[in-house]
């Protein structure tokens, strides 16, 4: 990956990280397009706008065709960068499936808000099975960072340097830092281990390696050793790094804010039964009910068991 000057990104996080990214990208490479379906300035497509305003398209909130659209500024030899929230993948899923991803089209897919960013919406703003959804979709990369630094090498390698369909799943939530610029790697398709340990293996992704990295922690604090992977790339899974902690560590538990049919843990079982069967676990949202209104994203991941206390729970069920 090209050197990038982190530094020019440091302290921001949410909308501002996605701005100023965004821009810096549109002044690298002007084959770059910005679409937005009646949300470019809450999405974080401001400063792409007012500087690249003919290279900036809106299509009102019509995202089926603003993905439609991607798909024909992919064949014109563009780059097209579509701004979307989590929860409108479904309603635009057919034009991502056939037009895109069939096509195999270098287009790319920025989700600024996911899971619960957005907690008072309820289930229609809930972005809980977009990754279920994308997982099953041919061609596609689908990526999501666990800290702002993440954040900016994602962009940068997913838009820049990857060729063919890429969803960047973003969210406003992922603000603490895990990692120096200094000797941090980003490779789509490698997942990172955070630490090493025998007993048990965690394996989360985005906004959930926080919880899962107190959980480790605390873990840690009662003698048991702990493997912590951040799998920022779901697919293509790092199938090697999930293989070598099924035959090295007593059982996994995977961590992640998404749906637990079609997200993490499946594609995790997936790879651990066809190779190296152990137990596993999950901490996820149930896939059976819908996300309900909260007050806040702490409230939703505690009302749905994505938490250290839950991560520590599943633990002690597979060492006894």
């Amino acid at each position: 990956m090209k050197k990038i000057d982190f530094e020019k990104y440091k302290g921001l996080t949410g909308r501002d990280i996605i701005n100023k990214v965004l821009l810096d990208i549109g002044e690298i490479e002007p084959k770059t397009v910005l679409l937005g379906a009646d949300s470019l300035g809450q999405a974080g497509g401001q400063l792409f706008q007012e500087r690249f305003p003919e290279r900036t398209f809106n299509f009102g909130i019509a995202e089926p065709n603003m993905l439609g659209a991607a798909a024909g500024f992919a064949i014109l030899g563009k780059i097209p960068i579509s701004i979307v929230y989590g929860f409108v993948i479904a309603r635009a899923l057919e034009q991502i499936r056939d037009d895109i991803c069939y096509n195999n089209k270098n287009a790319k897919i920025l989700c600024q808000t996911a899971t619960f960013d957005l907690p008072a919406g309820g289930v229609t703003h809930h972005g809980v099975e977009d990754v279920s959804f994308l997982r099953n979709l041919a061609n596609i990369t689908i990526i999501q960072p666990a800290t702002p630094l993440e954040t900016v090498a994602a962009a940068y390698q997913g838009i820049l340097e990857h060729e063919g369909p890429v969803y960047l799943r973003f969210s406003r939530t992922t603000k603490e830092e895990l990692y120096s610029p200094d000797d941090y790697e980003f490779q789509i398709g490698k997942a990172i281990t955070l630490q090493d340990g025998q007993d048990i293996t965690l394996i989360a992704t985005g906004s959930s390696v926080h919880i899962a990295k107190k959980a480790a922690d605390t873990l840690e604090s009662k003698g048991i050793s702990v493997r912590l992977i951040n799998i920022h790339t779901i697919k293509p899974i790092d199938k090697e790094v999930i293989i070598k902690a099924a035959e090295e560590a007593k059982g996994i538990v995977t961590v992640e804010d998404t749906n637990a049919s079609g997200g993490l843990g499946a594609a995790v079982c997936s790879v651990v039964c066809q190779n190296n069967p152990i137990k596993v676990k999950h901490v996820s949202i149930p896939d059976d009910c819908f996300s309900v209104i909260g007050p806040s994203i702490d409230a939703l991941n505690e009302y749905f068991g994505i938490t250290e206390e839950n991560i520590s729970k599943k633990v002690e069920q597979i060492l006894g």
